[in-house]
């Protein structure tokens, strides 16, 4: 007497009875079902004149649709004038039915959406997802063929016998699901409805971004002691002889071409520019101010000459002026806020 199959044998041939026509795994995505609240009449009731605002709804909506039976508004809903949007719909009535599908390849290639449609395997991402759906694939088979083995050696052939409906079972590869909770919503009443607000909006302006502002030029003019210029600034001017043993020191940007009874010691003999700059920087620091505020045009005092006395006691018989008068251009300069910040406060109370 031949003994009764244990459960084991049994769920196992159950077991390879139902895959044994798998093909490759697929995917389905887990769905769940979420936010399922109960539908309260609490909108209706908190409403005031909930029927006016129905009606009005409706009338909107009415009008809405009379405006588009109308052909009115589209301009809202294309960028194509009316008189376009009817060319395109006879160009495309006039399209044969055995012309369609090369139709609108051609417009699917010319807006690239062949490329969004259908999956590009050559991207490395793509790669990847091919390769671990050939590794799933493979697995499944190999799971099915040595399960299909282990029946066929205790006598189980399994096949798919046709009925009165061919139909071909599906199975699928389940995926781990993940149990969602719904979203529960306390409810608040308002006992008294009140929907008419006083607020008040204040803004408060943070500066991002400092800058530099300038007032306008105005001249201005300044002196220079004649001992602290031949000390310090020996490059500005020239000596030209009076007489024996005297020579007047002269400050010009401008000095002489040729060679006569001049002393030029000057490195910016034939650099009128650069005396110029030089004496701008000077006045700048002189005045503790930016290089910013002073006017690149500094005039010098005329013919070289200074105002007051004539001193003598400098080397090579020279004779300098008490001072030595400047003129030029001088701004003002500020701080301004060349980008600011934006900071709304609102505050409402009820009336």
């Amino acid at each position: 007497m031949s003994k009764a199959p244990n459960i084991f044998t049994l769920l196992l041939i159950m077991t390879g009875c139902l895959q044994a026509h798998v093909a490759l795994g697929e995917y389905r995505d887990p769905t769940t079902r979420v936010n399922v609240n109960e539908q309260t009449d609490l909108f209706e009731k908190s409403t005031d004149d909930y029927s006016g605002l129905q009606r009005q709804i409706e009338g909107q909506r009415d009008a809405a649709m009379d405006s588009a039976r109308s052909g009115g508004g589209m301009e809202y809903l294309a960028k194509e004038s009316k008189e376009e949007i009817e060319q395109n719909a006879e160009e495309l009535a006039s399209i044969k039915a055995t012309e369609l599908n090369s139709h609108g390849t051609g417009e699917m290639i010319k807006q690239n959406v062949i490329n969004e449609l259908y999956v590009d395997y050559n991207k490395p991402l793509n790669k990847q997802y091919l390769v671990d759906a050939k590794k799933l694939a493979k697995g499944q088979d190999e799971l099915m063929r040595n399960l299909l083995a282990k029946l066929q050696d205790i006598g189980v052939d399994c096949k798919t016998v046709k009925g009165p409906i061919e139909q071909e079972p599906t199975y699928y590869l389940q995926v781990e699901q993940e149990k969602h909770k719904d979203t529960v919503y306390n409810k608040t009443i308002c006992e008294e409805l009140r929907n008419t607000y006083q607020c008040n909006d204040s803004v408060t302006l943070t500066c991002t971004r400092k800058g530099k502002g300038f007032g306008e030029w105005e001249a201005r003019s300044i002196k220079f002691s004649g001992h602290a210029l031949h000390n310090e600034k020996m490059n500005w001017g020239y000596a030209i002889k009076w007489k024996n043993k005297r020579w007047g020191w002269h400050i010009t940007p401008y000095h002489p071409s040729g060679w006569g009874e001049y002393q030029i010691d000057s490195i910016w003999r034939n650099n009128p520019g650069a005396i110029i700059a030089d004496a701008r920087a000077y006045i700048a620091t002189k005045l503790s101010v930016s290089i910013e505020q002073v006017g690149e045009n500094v005039a010098f005092p005329d013919s070289g000459r200074g105002v007051g006395n004539i001193n003598g006691g400098f080397q090579r018989w020279r004779v300098v002026w008490d001072e030595y008068e400047f003129k030029y251009q001088f701004r003002e300069m500020f701080d301004v806020c060349e980008e600011w910040k934006e900071d709304w406060t609102e505050r409402c109370r009820l009336q």
